[in-house]
């Protein structure tokens, strides 16, 4: 698994983060946000602390200074989000620089290298991954015209969505199939992704859906899910199923789920 690449990757984005915050404080009112209550009434502060020439703390009233007080509110959540965010990194500095990756595939095949004949309590499923994968070719002249993008192996694909669905299955280092036979006698159907679960050799298919708003595409995938079914493809075991959203994007923190929940 590449989680450490996880950690860089949030590590890097809260460091972006809190330069921006940074930046912002420097135009934020000097000194801080300070309120007082008396009888039911609030009053608001500026409170300036004693620097410099200052030699006492001041407070200032800013009711009715709308821009100090919303900016000396503003500075206040910058503060402590700087305050949060410190930590943050230092944790995940510390994740990042004690974590070991656990791959699957280079332990085994470092205990098979010296215990050959147990390669079978290793590999459970009894299936070399290339083999599976070359096992089935992908469909010739299936609808050629709609394979428009491409994924970063090269594999012709029909969507920014599904290149960026087989980008996070090469993330993980899962093996797939993409638009190939399911290999399921009597189903005439090219998954959008057949894949192989690495700890126990399953076969998990994926469908994404796209134009959802077509009627004869919504027709053809009801047919698609009804002959799946029959094959033995169903949602609760073998088939993950996604859809693009009403404006033509992806929930990327639901194909992360997937990932995540069926797959590793």
């Amino acid at each position: 698994m590449f989680y450490k690449d996880e950690l860089n990757r949030m590590i890097k984005e809260l460091r972006e983060r809190r330069e921006d915050l940074l930046g912002e404080l420097k135009t934020l009112p000097e000194g801080d946000f300070m309120c007082t209550e008396q009888d039911g009434l609030k009053r608001y502060f500026q409170r300036l602390p004693a620097t410099g020439n200052r030699k006492k703390e001041r407070r200032y009233g800013i009711k009715r200074k709308p821009e100090v007080l919303n900016g000396l509110v503003r500075k206040e959540y910058v503060t402590k989000a700087l305050r949060t965010i410190d930590k943050d990194i230092r944790a995940l500095e510390f994740a990042a620089g004690r974590y070991r990756p656990s791959d699957e595939i280079t332990l085994m095949e470092g205990f098979v290298s010296k215990h050959p004949e147990l390669a079978g309590a290793i590999y459970r499923s009894g299936v070399k991954e290339e083999e599976w994968k070359s096992e089935y070719g992908r469909i010739d002249g299936y609808f050629p015209d709609s394979l428009k993008q491409t994924a970063a192996d090269g594999t012709r694909m029909r969507s920014k969505n599904e290149v960026y669905i087989a980008s996070r299955l090469d993330h993980y280092g899962l093996t797939y199939r993409s638009d190939c036979p399911a290999g399921i006698r009597g189903l005439n159907r090219a998954p959008d992704f057949t894949i192989l679960r690495k700890r126990d050799g399953k076969i998990i298919y994926w469908e994404h859906m796209g134009m959802m708003d077509d009627l004869e595409y919504r027709i053809d995938n009801k047919r698609k899910l009804e002959e799946y079914e029959e094959a033995g493809i169903v949602p609760w075991d073998n088939l993950i199923v996604t859809y693009d959203t009403i404006d033509g994007g992806l929930r990327a923190d639901l194909v992360e789920a997937m990932i995540q929940s069926w797959l590793l």
